[in-house]
């Protein structure tokens, strides 16, 4: 029967066997409940260069950092050893310890585990890949609101069953894998705990469905980085340092050419990952952790009413250009993205008891369903399309063609009307944020709220301060505070810096 055991871990020099070279070995002390053992760390230090305060040796040069590495790798060897031998004899003793952190692995044990991981890993990365199919064949069923046929619902009810059953077999699969404390874990092992998890989260709705494709593409790319800088498949987490993710982040940058906000969000998702490992017990800290994950907002130029006003009276030669112009200048004035103006259906459209307008749809990455009030505009845009043929047949407002040949023909479209911005579905919600809201006095928290967006931060994402908005604040604070003289309005009693300030006493009860 296990029961708690306290374990402290001791780093110290023993002078009385200094070398001739004058350098002392560092001894560990292991104490479990009072009881303790020492041995030999097999590292020596001069006197002078050892911190007795720290227990660490004072990192001069590159050989104290080595030896300071490898007194953290016993340090978390030991403590990893204390909960084996707790398991394996329910109680725990300096000598056991020890005895249990000098014998070796076997080398046959280690390509073992090797196999194990690898066929792990490959049965996850399956997994993951089915289940990412079956929510995309699910999805094409239900579009555009319609029943699939009943043999179509039991087919895919039958698919559900057999990807939850298999869910369930790979987690007591890996079960025998993150809770066996003498199975050696590794980077492979920790990234496949991590997706093992958001899958089934993503299994009960919790998670999104595209973010865990993400996942398949970043580990693609964790595993080209260790080939390509350590010539190997896999590392222990025990072996990994605080340049693995610097030498990552320049990999990507460089190799792969991504933006700097793309290199921080794989480091961001590796510093989870490492997480994970600590909260699991694989690890004691979290080794990347001082890692600054920064995101540079990018410049981008904004449409003003002006181009509105040029789009929307524009008159294009091919349908195609004044269908999907309609469609760009709806998310100009409701701020849906374009799979939510896909998916927006006449039955999300309702009058509120003040009368007007109100388009409400569960929002793609938030799930927020805060509705949006409809500016005249848009409703005209409603009236125009009810009666459309492929709007109808997909009980949708509008006929929003493929999200490649939305942005396909928006550029062709900027190009005739010579904008010097080049037009992408994104520009509605960020018109709608600017030259719509914010440079009409609506505040950052509703501008959000109107976004489906559940952070203010991310809403500073979309707004930015531009001379227009600047101009229509200063012409406010102009407007209240002085007269057509310019002269300060007399709003306020003139204080009298001569006259002594009458004092008032307040009776004591």
């Amino acid at each position: 029967m296990n029961f708690k055991q306290k374990l402290a871990i001791l780093f110290y020099v023993k002078r009385s066997k200094a070398s001739k070279n004058s350098k002392i070995p560092i001894y560990v002390r292991i104490t479990i409940d009072g009881l303790d053992k020492d041995f030999s760390s097999g590292c020596k230090v001069l006197d002078r260069d050892w911190d007795s305060k720290t227990k660490k040796v004072l990192t001069k040069d590159k050989s104290h950092k080595e030896i300071n590495k490898k007194l953290c790798q016993i340090q978390t060897d030991l403590e990893r050893h204390f909960d084996l031998v707790q398991v394996k004899h329910g109680v725990a003793t300096p000598v056991l310890v020890i005895e249990s952190y000098k014998t070796p692995l076997n080398g046959k044990q280690l390509q073992e585990e090797k196999v194990q991981n690898l066929a792990f890993s490959e049965k996850l990365d399956d997994l993951i890949n089915k289940y990412i199919k079956y929510c995309e064949k699910k999805r094409k069923a239900y579009e555009f609101d319609q029943i699939p046929s009943p043999e179509k619902k039991v087919l895919l009810e039958k698919e559900e069953s057999d990807l939850k059953e298999d869910l369930g077999k790979i987690v007591n699969q890996a079960n025998t894998i993150f809770d066996n404390k003498n199975h050696q874990k590794t980077l492979v092992i920790a990234i496949d705990e991590y997706h093992l998890n958001f899958l089934q989260l993503v299994s009960v709705n919790k998670r999104s469905i595209n973010s865990l494709e993400k996942m398949i593409g970043r580990k693609r790319r964790f595993l080209e980085f260790l080939k390509y800088r350590y010539k190997k498949e896999d590392l222990p987490l025990s072996i990994l340092e605080y340049k693995f993710i610097t030498d990552l982040y320049n990999y990507l940058l460089i190799a792969h050419q991504v933006n700097e906000n793309t290199a921080s969000k794989y480091a961001q998702v590796m510093k989870e990952i490492m997480d994970r490992a600590v909260a699991n017990g694989w690890q004691t800290h979290n080794k990347f952790a001082l890692f600054k994950c920064s995101y540079t907002i990018p410049e981008q130029d904004l449409l003003e009413l002006d181009h509105l006003r040029i789009l929307q009276e524009h008159l294009f030669e091919k349908p195609i250009h004044n269908t999907i112009r309609d469609i760009f200048i709806f998310c100009c004035y409701t701020g849906f993205s374009y799979q939510e103006v896909y998916n927006l259906g006449p039955h999300h459209v309702r009058k509120s008891d003040d009368g007007e307008l109100w388009a409400s749809i569960k929002r793609q990455k938030t799930s927020n369903r805060e509705g949006v009030p409809l500016l005249p505009p848009a409703v005209r845009l409603i009236e125009k399309y009810k009666d459309h043929p492929v709007a109808a047949r997909r009980n949708r407002l509008f006929p929003v063609p493929a999200n490649q040949t939305f942005n396909r023909e928006l550029k062709v479209m900027g190009t005739i009307l010579n904008f010097e911005i080049e037009l992408d579905t994104h520009d509605g919600r960020r018109s709608f944020a600017n030259a719509i809201t914010f440079n009409n006095g609506v505040n950052l928290k509703t501008i959000g709220g109107y976004l489906g967006q559940s952070s203010i931060k991310t809403t500073e994402v979309y707004v930015k301060n531009n001379k227009r908005n600047l101009s229509e604040n200063m012409k406010m604070v102009k407007e209240k505070l002085f007269d057509e003289n310019g002269e300060l309005k007399p709003t306020t009693p003139v204080v009298d810096i001569n006259k002594p300030l009458k004092v008032v006493h307040i009776a004591s009860k």
